[in-house]
């Protein structure tokens, strides 16, 4: 089952790769120490609606639209079992 932290947790890695930026920066941005930003990344935290909202207003690409397509592919994988 893919969960909502999976998702946000992918779609985070994929910005940091994508864009160059590291977790210390990125975590700066989100006003968090690296340590927690790491935290969240392993899954030992929860991504919370805060943090959601601050990873948006950074430019972090994440919207229902991804969570949409999370639901979509797990269904998807259920269907061909």
């Amino acid at each position: 089952m893919t969960s909502t932290q999976t998702v946000v947790t992918r779609v985070v890695r994929n910005y940091l790769h994508d864009s160059g930026i590291s977790q210390r920066s990125l975590a700066a941005e989100l006003g968090v120490t690296q340590a927690t930003l790491s935290r969240k990344l392993s899954g030992i935290r929860t991504w919370s609606l805060d943090d959601l909202d601050q990873l948006v207003q950074i430019g972090v690409p994440v919207s229902f639209d991804i969570f949409g397509a999370a639901i979509n592919e797990e269904y998807a994988q259920k269907e061909s079992k």
